[in-house]
């Protein structure tokens, strides 16, 4: 990239978080960060943030089901099966609306489960250290950030949690702006693109060219 022009970093779900952090780190570069449904760790479980009696259960987790040695491999050949993902995004409400969720969808995500490695990057996105929180990477941040955030995700929701979007802006130093999108899930950049564009697209014209 050649001359004063800056990046504008965009992710969904731990994606997302990946945008905080490169609009935090590398603050030179970038000019805005667009948030789509923002994920609360770079895994699962945060400890301090979970009831103590879980804690047990949690290393049981970890040190025997994600174990890529032990039954973690089958933990996985039965989580990429092509039933068991179509039931996620048709049944768990990641979609809002499935007309998307085809055969097509369906290879584009599990195509990487067959490559090298994709076993044990599965598993530790599972069973891995969350890394630092959304509100960790805002509070170095002041460039503009749109999160664009589906209202039915049961993932990450708005408003519920520890870590919710909804509250985001009270954290960053640049302009915050969060637009829920009803009836949509975890995915609102391919469940709903044109919701997506018709915020998205403004909002770009209006940030300061560097």
């Amino acid at each position: 990239m050649g001359g004063d022009k800056k990046w504008v970093v965009c992710g969904n779900s731990i994606g997302g978080l990946c945008a905080l952090g490169v609009t935090a780190t590398m603050k030179d570069l970038v000019r805005g960060c667009t948030l789509f449904n923002c994920a609360q760790g770079m895994s699962m479980f945060r400890k301090e943030e979970l009831p103590f009696w879980l804690t047990p259960f949690i290393y049981i987790f970890k040190k025997f089901i994600l174990d890529p040695d032990g039954y973690g491999g089958k933990f996985f050949e039965k989580f990429k099966t092509k039933r068991n993902v179509e039931s996620i995004l048709m049944k768990q409400g990641v979609y809002g609306d499935t007309t998307n969720v085809d055969d097509e969808l369906l290879e584009i995500l599990l195509g990487p489960s067959n490559d090298d490695g994709a076993k044990e990057v599965f598993l530790k996105v599972f069973g891995g250290e969350p890394g630092p929180t959304p509100e960790n990477y805002l509070t170095r941040i002041e460039q503009p950030i749109l999160a664009l955030w589906g209202s039915d995700d049961p993932w990450v929701p708005v408003d519920r949690g520890v870590h919710q979007g909804a509250n985001f802006g009270d954290y960053t130093k640049g302009d915050y702006k969060l637009i829920v999108l009803e009836g949509v899930g975890h995915c609102p950049m391919d469940e709903s693109p044109n919701k997506i564009h018709a915020e998205m697209v403004p909002w770009l014209t209006s940030l300061p060219s560097s």
